[in-house]
């Protein structure tokens, strides 16, 4: 028999950065707000905790942060006249499920579109001209500039805590930061770990500044895809013992 819950004004499906932002601005209405969600829930401890962070089984094989397309999944179908199909089997689409929607299932990183990504075709127009750009190449612009998103950008940035370095800010170049972003019209956030009466200091990584074995790392970088996780974390350090390797046989 199915239960009957308390009724509420709002009901919101899914709890992913969309729904809980739409839940923090609803709120001031003072209506009841439900979201709903599919998926366990997870925190910090001791979901994300080491050593479970690392379990590579249980996240880069049996896909624990994502849909049980056994249970419930989607259709597909390549063109209008194919019969649709479930989906049984993840590939290199993977979509995630849990409180927290992509925001988990991406730890949690967000970046700005470059002004680029929203106009591609205006932007290609203006600097190589029509003839780089195929006959049958379907190229298009979003419709919104990221001029016109940037105060949006940035009020979702302090509302959840982005924090950083601004590589542009109001169009002039900040060392340290992004270069090659829009231009910010501020600064990212950088105390509020102060605030919380936290201390911090920078963490060493190896990022590779060019590609290497990309045959080895191939399959690697498919499961950082879905989870940005253990197995970046595994073709960096393979990679960075391929150029220490490199480096010794040149002494």
């Amino acid at each position: 028999m199915a239960t009957k819950l308390k009724s509420a004004d709002i009901v919101i499906v899914g709890l992913g950065w969309t729904g809980g932002i739409l839940a923090k601005e609803l709120a001031d209405t003072g209506l009841s707000i439900v979201v709903l969600e599919r998926g366990a829930p997870r925190d910090t401890n001791p979901d994300f905790m080491y050593p479970t962070i690392h379990d590579e089984l249980r996240y880069a094989q049996r896909h624990q942060l994502m849909q049980d397309v056994s249970r419930e999944t989607l259709t597909f179908r390549n063109n209008a006249n194919e019969t649709a199909l479930p989906m049984r089997q993840l590939g290199s689409f993977l979509p995630g499920e849990g409180v927290g929607g992509a925001g988990v299932h991406w730890n949690g990183t967000t970046w700005r579109w470059l002004p680029w990504d929203h106009e591609p075709l205006k932007l290609t127009l203006a600097r190589y001209g029509r003839s780089v750009i195929p006959p049958d190449m379907q190229l298009q612009d979003w419709g919104v500039s990221y001029d016109e998103l940037e105060s949006y950008y940035d009020k979702f940035e302090y509302l959840c805590g982005v924090s950083g370095k601004a590589g542009n800010l109001r169009g002039q170049k900040i060392e340290g930061g992004n270069a090659f972003e829009g231009p910010r019209q501020r600064e990212l956030r950088r105390d509020a770990h102060k605030r919380a009466r936290h201390e911090s200091q920078p963490r060493p990584r190896q990022d590779s500044s060019r590609e290497r074995d990309l045959y080895r790392c191939r399959r690697a970088r498919i499961r950082a895809a879905g989870r940005a996780r253990g197995a970046l974390r595994l073709c960096a350090r393979q990679r960075a013992s391929d150029a220490a390797l490199r480096d010794r046989q040149a002494l």
